[in-house]
This record gives structure tokens, C-alpha cells and sequence, in this order.
């Protein structure tokens, strides 16, 4: 086994391993860096300078205005504004809407509205993304995630996550997040481009809400497990918020546990790659774990496999999430329902009660209960194959007199997978790991089938 090999399997278990502990779908924190990688999005500093392009002699200013201003992205987003209005205003009034020359409206909505019509020209269809990344976004989509949190203005992940909500800008810290299935633009969307956050401007009144948004954000990033993709090591918008986020739920080490940042690196990776990122900001240090990769599409695949969501509307999840909270904090307070003691209390002492009274079919899905294969399982407890697992499964029967494999049971299951009887494959569950994992090294274990 190589050595990138055997890293990815450890960072598959440690994914795989947080699911299960968690318990709940994943939040993801998506950056530009997917929105470049599947269709060639541009950096901020690229969308400057393409705003730039569009006026006269614009290469020529946006260079000058570079040089001017130290390369400060958010001074240069300050001066494009200015620059574009006075431009508006003068030979290229035609390319704007004849409402934004109305003394109420902001100066700024010039420069946003070109930044948004060029992000909105430049986004494809999912469909129409590379033939290589296909595959990759499929497998994104089927993570399922509770609900992705971005700075990106483009809304390739609405097509991506079909059926998820956008919630943009402020907004956030109005909207009730005890519910699923939102994709929350914090720097704004092209929908609303007086939304976006581009200017100095725009960036002090951001400061100003951001501990509002964080603290609205918080129940997620304590409850969920969260992965971040799409931004590099040390990007200012992941270390303020995963410094509001820290102050309250790091362990003492500064370790933010449940927070993996997902590292693209284009090139063959070093053979024990950090496993963990460091944030400093204003004299503190914060850490989350870290997974480096060149190849997305296994990652993905691993958060995805613990979903049971495969076929769920999150448009139905909202609503059902959101009926609940009304008749809870206004219905039922106010007498404006009549309550059925007798069900609720059958909801509180029956397990499938409630789905049966949401029309919810509870399952019972082997995929779920016993997700890995043998040699995933070995993965799991440091052997280097699934023949070396065998060898343990053999060694319990000499031991123990129990074929684990002889029926379906706590620690494994045979699953059909086609039409003749020899059409199948063994799966196994975390009790199974820990069973093997205690005979490896050498404890006293009993067999509970």
C-alpha cells in the first residue's frame, strides 16, 4: 500500500468515525475555490480586474489603481466604485438600469450590478461542467448536507444542491436556522447585488454583523460536524468566523474537534501530510483538523456514507421543520390548537410514532447499520488489507466457535445485490470494528450476536 493510500484510508476512517459519532448530516463551508475549480469562477482580485475591463482603458486603471493602493483588494473594490460611478454617470450610463440614477439609491450599485452580471454570464448549467468533474459533482450532490454556508456570490451550488434554499446577506440573523436543506450566501448573492459585500464599505458594516451572523451560525458549528472546502490555509474570512466560533466551543488546546478543513493540493503529497490547520488571529490560535487531498471525489464520497437522505425533499424538511416550530413556540402557548395529550405522549415514549404521524416511513437499511466493507473495516483498525481482517474473523471462530459470517448479526450482514444467489457482498457495522480491534490487540471479548 503506498503511503497516500494509507493516509487517505486513516482520513477516510476519521471522517466516517465523526458521522457516527455526530449523528446528523454534515455543514459544509464552501469557498471560491470549488467555483473556479468546476467552471473557472474568478478570485476576488480577478473580479476586480474584470469589472475594470469593462470601462475605458480599463487594464491600464486597474493596474494604476493597484500600484496606487498597495494591492489592498478591499481599497481597490472602494476605488472601482467610485471610479464606475463617475463612468455610469457619464458615457456608459446605457449599460445600466435607468432606476439606479435615482438620488436613493447607494453609488455602489453600479459596480455590484457589473460584478454580478459578469458572474451570472460566466456560470454554467451543472450540466455543462467538465466531463471529468461530472462524476465529482454527483458525488457532492449526494452528501445531503444539513445546510452550506459560502462567501461566494455565484449560485452554482443551487444547482448543485437541488432543492435548498438561498438565504442571503443579513437576512441570516432573521431566519429561523432550526430547520434544513439552506445554502446561506454570507457575503450575498448575484440575485441581489446591492447584497454582495465588495467595497470598505461594505466590509465595516460586515464587521460590525458578522458576530451576529456567527452567533446565529453557532448551533450549527456545535452540532454538526463541518467540513471546509474551497479555501486555503489561513483565508481571513474561515479565521473570523472559526474565531467567534472558537471562543466558544475550542477545547483548551485551541482544537475546534469537529471542523476539518479540506486542503486541494495539485501535486504528490508528502508521505504524513499535518493533519491539523493552525488560525492565528488577534494573538489567538485556533485549530481545526485538516485532510489534504488531490482528489475531491473520495471525500465527498465518505461524508456521504452515512446520508440517509438519498431521497428526501429538503423543501419537505423545511416544512415540516418549520410547522413544528410554530405550533411549538406560538400555536400550542397561545390556545390556538387543541392538544392531544394521548399523542404526545405516544410520540414521547413510542420511537416510530412520529414518523408514522408525518407520514414517515421509518427503515431499517443495512447501508446505514453495517456501512463498511472488509476492507474499510480493516482501514479502520490500522491493518494494512482485508485479508489481514480475515485472519482475525478466523482466528474469533477457533476462539469462540462463531462464524460471524454465518448470519446476519450486530457486527455484520449479507446484502443481496442481484438476481442469482451468489449475488451479494458483506457489510459491517462499528461494533464490528471494535470487535476486531479488541481481538487485534489481544483483549478479553465476548460474542453478542
Amino acid at each position: 500500500m503506498t503511503a497516500h493510500a494509507s493516509y487517505k484510508q486513516v482520513a477516510d476512517a476519521s471522517i466516517r468515525d465523526l458521522l457516527l459519532e455526530y449523528e446528523c448530516q454534515p455543514i459544509l463551508f464552501i469557498g471560491s475555490g470549488l467555483s473556479k475549480r468546476y467552471f473557472g469562477a474568478p478570485t476576488w482580485r480577478e473580479l476586480l480586474e474584470a469589472v475594470f475591463s469593462m470601462m475605458p482603458n480599463g487594464t491600464q486603471r486597474y493596474e494604476y489603481t493597484r500600484q496606487k493602493l498597495d494591492d489592498d483588494p478591499i481599497a481597490i473594490g472602494s476605488e472601482l466604485a467610485d471610479q464606475v460611478f463617475e463612468w455610469a454617470w457619464a458615457e456608459g450610463r446605457s449599460e445600466f438600469p435607468e432606476e439606479f440614477y435615482a438620488s436613493t439609491v447607494s453609488k455602489d450599485c453600479f459596480v455590484k450590478y457589473l460584478a454580478c452580471r459578469h458572474l451570472e454570464e460566466l456560470t454554467p448549467l451543472v450540466d455543462d461542467a467538465s466531463a471529468e468533474y461530472l462524476s465529482e459533482l454527483a458525488a457532492l450532490a449526494e452528501i445531503k448536507p444539513h445546510a452550506i454556508i459560502t462567501t461566494n456570490y455565484d449560485l452554482f451550488l443551487e444547482q448543485v444542491f437541488e432543492g435548498y434554499e438561498t438565504i442571503t446577506g443579513q437576512s441570516i440573523i432573521r431566519y429561523n436556522t432550526n430547520s434544513f436543506g439552506e445554502i446561506y450566501h454570507i457575503h450575498g448573492d448575484v440575485t441581489e447585488p446591492s447584497t454582495i459585500v465588495l467595497t470598505k464599505g461594505d466590509y465595516d458594516e460586515w464587521s460590525k454583523k458578522k458576530k451576529y451572523v456567527s452567533a446565529k451560525l453557532l448551533t450549527y458549528f456545535a452540532e454538526h460536524p463541518v467540513f471546509i472546502f474551497g479555501y486555503g490555509l489561513g483565508d481571513e474570512n474561515v479565521k473570523s468566523i472559526m474565531r467567534d466560533i472558537g471562543e466558544l466551543v475550542a477545547d483548551e488546546s485551541g482544537l475546534i474537534r469537529n471542523v476539518y478543513q479540506v486542503v486541494w493540493r495539485s501535486g504528490e503529497l508528502e508521505e504524513n501530510p499535518p493533519d491539523q490547520a493552525l488560525f492565528a488571529v488577534d494573538g489567538k490560535e485556533y485549530r481545526t483538523k485538516a485532510i489534504h487531498t488531490k482528489d475531491l471525489k473520495w471525500v465527498f464520497s465518505a461524508l456521504k456514507s452515512q446520508s440517509a437522505l438519498t431521497s428526501i425533499n429538503p423543501k419537505l424538511v423545511r416544512a415540516l421543520a418549520a410547522r413544528m416550530m410554530k405550533l411549538i413556540r406560538h400555536d400550542i402557548p397561545s390556545g390556538s390548537v387543541e392538544v392531544n395529550y394521548d399523542v404526545l405522549e405516544r410520540v414521547s415514549d413510542e420511537q416510530d410514532h412520529l414518523p408514522s404521524l408525518l407520514g414517515i416511513t421509518s427503515i431499517n437499511n443495512p447501508n446505514q447499520s453495517h456501512p463498511f466493507t472488509l476492507t474499510q473495516l480493516a482501514g479502520r483498525i490500522g491493518l494494512p488489507n482485508w485479508q489481514a481482517a480475515n485472519k482475525l474473523l478466523h482466528r474469533i471462530k477457533d476462539e469462540k466457535g462463531v462464524d460471524l459470517r454465518s448470519t446476519d448479526n450486530r457486527y455484520h450482514c449479507r446484502i443481496k445485490t442481484g438476481t442469482r444467489e451468489t449475488s451479494s457482498t458483506r457489510k459491517w457495522s462499528q461494533q464490528g470494528a471494535d470487535l476486531l480491534l479488541d481481538v487485534l490487540e489481544g483483549n478479553e471479548y465476548e460474542i453478542d450476536l
